[in-house]
């Protein structure tokens, strides 16, 4: 694999803030650890309970460098959402993540323990977190990557709609639409999205006042279910699936849209074990 399709590899995102949190957490404690077991930058330097505050704080400092970034990123659309966040995106968004957190914790350092801000000295920072933290971390990332992507290709290659479906024809109806007609449903805030065909297969778009949640409930058929946190999709019209490492994309019957499957909901696609 060359390179240049390795960066264009779609990367596997957080599902939601929590897990957006638990990472930044994770890294930060990774931090506080790292620093007092290996007392590298000077840590050894320090006695009792001292090196354990300066651990703590560079901890400290760390996460909250992190959610301010992944903000900053999100207004900014550093990190976008989906298929176009790709590994080379990911590693854009790690550099600036390192570096902010890098001019953090100098800034922490400098005015906590010297009560000043010598800027000749933040190369150095800078050269200690990547060492730390760009490189392995990009390393266990492309490895991760390549596992993910391959364990979801096999599950998407697995996958039959009779394995996975056997009800009968439903006559039920959503909005006045027939749920046999419909492909997919869409969250839009308040709204929704239904995508349908009408009977010479032409693609039709119905925006009504519900909610996903809404939608399941009323569907009687069964054929609707969650797929992603933004989607319905109707289970008898898959025609195929591909995986990559975000997930698995649903190819569906008379439509041109490709629908995520993102990892909370894959073990609906899972074939018997």
């Amino acid at each position: 694999m060359n390179i240049s399709a390795l960066l264009a590899k779609p990367f596997p995102q957080e599902e939601s803030i929590g897990q957006t949190l638990a990472i930044a957490v994770s890294i930060s404690l990774f931090v506080v650890v790292f620093l007092y077991v290996f007392e590298p930058f000077g840590v050894h330097q320090l006695e009792g309970l001292t090196q354990l505050y300066v651990c703590l704080g560079f901890g400290a400092t760390t996460l909250l460098a992190s959610i301010t970034y992944e903000a900053i990123s999100r207004l900014t659309r550093l990190k976008v959402v989906g298929a176009r966040f790709t590994f080379g995106r990911w590693l854009v968004y790690l550099f600036f993540a390192l570096l902010f957190i890098s001019l953090a914790n100098f800034l922490f350092v400098r005015l906590a323990l010297f009560g000043d801000i010598q800027w000749a000295l933040f190369p150095y920072m800078i050269r200690g977190t990547f060492a730390v933290g760009f490189f392995p971390t990009a390393a266990i990332a492309t490895v991760a990557l390549l596992r993910q992507e391959k364990k979801n290709k096999a599950i998407a290659s697995d996958y039959t709609p009779s394995k996975n479906v056997d009800r009968s024809p439903s006559n039920a109806s959503l909005f006045g639409i027939s749920e046999n007609q419909i492909r997919y449903v869409q969250a839009l805030q308040n709204y929704v999205t239904i995508v349908y065909v009408d009977d010479n297969l032409t693609m039709k778009k119905s925006i009504e006042r519900s909610t996903l949640q809404g939608i399941a409930e009323q569907a009687d058929s069964g054929s609707l279910i969650r797929c992603h946190r933004s989607f319905l999709v109707n289970m008898d019209h898959i025609a195929s699936i591909s995986g990559n490492a975000q997930g698995l994309l649903l190819a569906l019957n008379d439509c041109d849209e490709p629908i995520p499957v993102s990892r909370r909901y894959i073990d609906l696609f899972r074939g018997p074990n």
